[in-house]
């Protein structure tokens, strides 16, 4: 129940009214075989070099809480090139608050984009955190393209491997809207203790 409140405040944070021009807003929504899961980017561009980043995750079974993941990372990046950025974050997850310091190199395409990010993570001790996201969109037909996206973050201390996740969609995008089949894999303390959930997802860009 605490994590369903700390996620239900994270959304009526970012519904503030600020200038559409510099906001934008996706919501991804995945309903799965074990659970169903709500995830959020939301950036708010200060000018060409300055953004503001929420990106909130609330995965949860449909008739208990007892295997609930939560995620809430506010960044704050800044631009040094077009393609590199120096990032500072502060946020909770799964068992509690964390700080991170990360650089991220990135390109973006007309039907792709790339990034890959290193830095390190404090939550009861440091840790070298690394991520990878692409997002892949081929061009189908007029109004249609095909959508394929991976998201994969991982966490190495002393300890070996805390904390992963792997997330895949694939699917089709039509205008600002995608769906079709998710995929959503979780690893914690050594891959002693992983949770599956494959269904359908939509996301939608505001």
């Amino acid at each position: 129940m605490k994590a369903k409140i700390i996620a239900i405040t994270a959304l009526a944070s970012v519904s503030l009214s600020l200038n559409a021009q510099k906001l934008n807003f996706t919501p991804d929504l995945v309903l799965g075989h074990r659970s169903y899961t709500y995830m959020h980017n939301v950036n708010y561009y200060f000018n060409d070099r300055l953004k503001l980043n929420n990106l909130t995750l609330f995965d949860t079974e449909y008739t208990k809480d007892k295997e609930n993941i939560f995620f809430i990372r506010n960044t704050l990046a800044y631009n040094l090139t077009k393609r590199f950025s120096v990032n500072t974050a502060l946020g909770m997850k799964n068992p509690g608050a964390f700080f991170s310091f990360y650089v991220q190199y990135r390109i973006a395409k007309p039907s792709y984009s790339l990034s890959y990010s290193i830095g390190t993570t404090y939550q009861k001790g440091f840790s070298l955190e690394q991520s990878v996201s692409f997002e892949y969109t081929p061009y189908l037909k007029e109004n249609l393209q095909g959508y394929f996206s991976v998201l994969a973050i991982g966490n190495l201390d002393d300890s070996g491997y805390p904390r992963g996740l792997q997330f895949i969609r694939m699917g089709v995008k039509q205008d600002k809207i995608m769906y079709g089949v998710a995929s959503n894999f979780d690893q914690f303390n050594n891959a002693k203790k992983t949770l599956e959930n494959v269904g359908a997802f939509v996301k939608y860009n505001f």
